[in-house]
């Protein structure tokens, strides 16, 4: 009887833990966004979380269609989302209509969704909290990282990437670090994430601006086609940059042949879970504080050996995740969502062994 018992309770006590649904905006196979997934999953698993993942598919219709269908079907604890910009409204007003807590990602409003949306907690009660970090900020640091490795260049081309409000920040951090120096932004074009249309962008913007010798993107995949477009030539006489820290690109960042990569929030997803986790057990913080929670860092091929403990695959496994938690750090006042923060970790526990 005690057998019957515990193999009757066994699938109800499976299924206590806090269920969360990410929704992955892109596509399963995105080199960056399966970055993303693979720090979720180690995540999840640390904090007692069932994760379950769904696509988007680069598409918001296709998003706003998945997840309307795997609502109608479940009804998870929590949902991580990434908004597309000018759909944002639509997609809060779907999950108004469930008993599901929100996290959003990115900040991806246009000004106008603004107002409408408000601040986690104002109009969508269920909304706990807004996890991003300054796209500005980051691309400026980009782009100097770009001026520091080619010291006698001031002419810039670029390749952004679909038009939306993530993309507009990227850019103003590009002209407001040209300014600082005088440079001179030539013309950024919309190269839509796509490394093909990137490579022939980037060709064509060359003839046009032959003097350009920094290069600039939104994106890795996009900056690795600029690479494809110049060959070995763009060791010593290009300075080229992307965003995101995928795997091709810190490869080509230890060859020389690309620059600097701004990058960390792969972690983006993973971090959200702690701040579910924090909610869980009633120490998220509310209201929730309006500012960027996640550090981004440039990575070069001068620091590439001290991120790279942290970069190969399985690394993730050995951060703890509890630690970035305010519920295991009662003392902590704010969230220290970064990527250095998890290598002192590690730094720390290979200290040990």
């Amino acid at each position: 009887m005690r057998w019957l018992l515990c193999c009757c309770l066994l699938p109800f006590f499976a299924s206590a833990r806090p269920s969360v649904l990410f929704v992955n905006p892109s596509l399963i196979s995105d080199p960056f966004f399966m970055q993303v997934e693979a720090a979720a999953r180690v995540a999840a698993e640390q904090l007692n979380l069932d994760l379950t993942i769904i696509n988007g598919d680069a598409n918001r219709l296709l998003q706003q269609q998945k997840l309307t269908e795997y609502l109608q079907k479940h009804q998870p604890d929590y949902a991580i989302v990434q908004p597309y910009t000018g759909a944002g409204v639509q997609l809060m007003e779907l999950l108004a209509k469930y008993p599901v807590k929100i996290i959003t990602l990115e900040h991806m409003w246009q000004p106008e969704e603004v107002p409408k949306v408000g601040r986690p907690g104002e109009r969508y009660p269920n909304w706990l909290a807004e996890l991003y970090f300054d796209n500005v900020q980051a691309s400026q640091q980009l782009t100097m990282a770009l001026q520091q490795a080619c010291p006698d260049a001031d002419q810039l081309i670029g390749i952004n990437g679909m038009i939306n409000y993530e993309t507009d920040r990227r850019a103003e951090g590009v002209y407001q670090a040209m300014r600082q120096r005088g440079g001179t932004v030539h013309q950024l074009v919309n190269g839509k994430w796509e490394r093909q249309l990137a490579a022939e962008q980037s060709r064509q913007l060359l003839r046009r601006y032959p003097g350009s010798r920094l290069i600039w993107a939104a994106s890795d995949w996009m900056a690795l086609g600029v690479l494809d477009t110049l060959g070995p030539a763009a060791a010593g006489q290009y300075c080229v940059g992307g965003f995101d820290w995928i795997p091709e690109a810190q490869k080509a960042i230890a060859q020389g042949q690309l620059t600097a990569s701004a990058g960390g929030h792969f972690t983006m997803a993973a971090f959200a879970l702690v701040l579910i986790y924090d909610h869980v057990h009633g120490k998220l913080p509310n209201p929730f504080a309006d500012v960027p929670l996640l550090q981004l860092d440039i990575l070069t091929r001068q620091n590439l050996p001290q991120y790279q403990p942290l970069l190969r695959a399985g690394q993730w496994r050995h951060i703890e995740f509890r630690r970035f938690s305010l519920q295991h750090n009662p003392a902590q006042q704010q969230y220290n969502f970064s990527v250095q923060a998890a290598l002192k970790q590690l730094s720390a526990r290979n200290k040990k062994r």
